[in-house]
C-alpha cells in the first residue's frame, strides 16, 4: 500500500510540472529571456538529460522501494518472533455415540437433526411388546420358584435325636436278643431320618438358588424393557442420524452421535518450533466459517498421535514433521458460539510465544 501511494503521488507530482511549464512560457518574454529559454529547453530534449532525469527518477524510486522492503521484512522478523502462526489447524470435539443395548423396531424418534439436547432425554423408541411378554414371564416363574422354596423349607423335619439310655444287662439271653433288635432298629430309622433330612435341606438350598436365579431373571427382563427406551448419556448438538421408524436395529448399532458443546483446536507445527510452544501461551484463533470473528484461546498441550498420523512435508521420511497441539477456547470468548463448532472446520492459530 506504501509503494502505491508513492506511485500516485509521483505521477501527479509529475503532471503538476508539466501544466506549470507552459504558464511560464506565457509570461511576458524579452529576447533575453526568450533565447535563455530556448536554449534551457535545448539542453532539456537532449537525449543525456532524459536519461539522467530518468536515472535520477528511477533511482528515487527503487530507494523508496528498498526501504518499504527492508521495513516490511524488519516488521516480519518482528512478527515472526513474537507468534508462531499456522492454517494447518482443525476443531475437534468429543463425541458420544447413543447406540441400542437391545434388538427391535423402531417405534418412535423424538428429535431433529442438529437439535440441541440434555442429558437423560430419550432420543429413540423401541417396540416394547416382546419384552413386557419376557419381564411377565419371568415374574411368573420368580413366584413359582418362591413358593418352592418355601414348600422345601416345611419339609425338613425337626428332628430330636434320642439316645436310648443304658438297659441293665440281663442274663436272660431272650431279653438281650429284645434290646439288641430295638437299639438297631431305633439306630436305623434316626440314620433314615437324618438322611431324608440332608435331602430336605439340599432341595431347600437348590429351591432358594432358583429363587434368587429367578430374581436376576426379572431384574433382566426390566432392564431390557427400560433399554427399548433410548436416552442420551451426556448432553450436546445431535449428529450423524443414522436411525428412522420402522428399522430393525441390533445390539451395540450406534443410532446418532452427540457433539459436545465444548470444542478445542489442533494445529500442527513443523517440529522445529515446538521448543517455542508451552502450555498455557495465549493464541489467537480464526476459524473460517467465522471470518469476522477472533477468538482467544490457550495451549492445553503436545498431542500425542500414532506415527501413521503424523504429517510430513514431503514424501521423504526425513523430512521435518507436523506434531499436532491441543489448543482450548476460553470460555468467554466461545460464548453464543458453543453449538455452532462442527469437528472438521479448518482454522488459522497464531501462538503468542513472547
Amino acid at each position: 500500500m506504501k509503494l502505491k501511494n508513492f506511485l500516485q503521488q509521483f505521477q501527479q507530482v509529475t503532471r503538476l510540472s508539466e501544466q506549470k511549464t507552459p504558464v511560464v512560457s506565457q509570461s511576458k518574454p524579452t529576447n533575453t529571456s526568450s533565447e535563455s529559454n530556448n536554449a534551457f529547453k535545448e539542453r532539456l530534449s537532449s537525449p543525456w538529460v532524459r536519461h539522467l532525469l530518468l536515472l535520477t527518477g528511477l533511482g528515487v524510486l527503487f530507494s523508496v522501494i528498498a526501504v518499504y522492503i527492508a521495513n516490511y521484512a524488519y516488521e516480519q522478523w518482528q512478527y515472526m518472533q513474537k507468534y508462531l502462526e499456522t492454517d494447518n489447524a482443525y476443531v475437534s470435539a468429543e463425541i458420544n455415540p447413543v447406540i441400542s443395548r437391545v434388538s427391535g423396531i423402531v417405534t418412535e424418534i423424538r428429535f431433529n437433526d442438529n437439535q440441541m439436547v440434555s442429558p437423560g432425554m430419550v432420543l429413540v423408541k423401541l417396540d416394547q411388546s416382546n419384552y413386557q411378554l419376557s419381564l411377565a414371564r419371568a415374574k411368573a416363574s420368580l413366584e413359582l420358584a418362591k413358593q418352592q422354596a418355601a414348600l422345601a423349607q416345611e419339609k425338613i423335619p425337626k428332628i430330636a435325636i434320642e439316645i436310648p439310655s443304658p438297659q441293665p444287662v440281663t442274663e436272660n439271653k431272650k431279653a438281650q436278643i429284645q434290646q439288641q433288635a430295638f437299639r438297631k432298629k431305633r439306630t436305623l430309622q434316626l440314620q433314615a431320618l437324618n438322611q431324608q433330612k440332608k435331602i430336605n435341606e439340599q432341595q431347600y438350598k437348590v429351591a432358594n438358588a432358583t429363587f434368587a436365579q429367578k430374581q436376576l431373571e426379572v431384574t433382566k427382563a426390566q432392564l431390557e424393557l427400560n433399554y427399548t427406551n433410548i436416552a442420551t448419556l451426556s448432553g450436546g448438538v445431535v449428529g450423524n442420524k443414522n436411525v428412522q421408524v420402522g428399522q430393525q436395529v441390533l445390539p451395540g448399532q450406534t443410532l446418532l452421535s452427540i457433539i459436545q458443546p465444548r470444542p478445542w483446536i489442533i494445529a500442527y507445527f513443523p517440529e522445529k518450533q515446538l521448543e517455542k510452544i508451552q502450555p498455557e501461551q495465549k493464541v489467537k484463533i480464526t476459524v473460517s466459517a467465522f471470518a469476522n470473528r477472533q477468538f482467544q484461546g490457550k495451549v492445553d498441550s503436545i498431542a500425542f498421535m500414532p506415527q501413521d498420523n503424523l504429517t510430513t512435508n514431503s514424501a521423504s521420511s526425513n523430512s521435518l514433521r507436523e506434531i499436532p497441539v491441543k489448543i482450548l477456547f476460553d470460555h468467554s470468548s466461545l460464548q453464543g458460539y458453543e453449538s455452532r463448532f462442527i469437528p472438521g472446520m479448518s482454522a488459522v492459530v497464531k501462538v503468542e510465544t513472547k
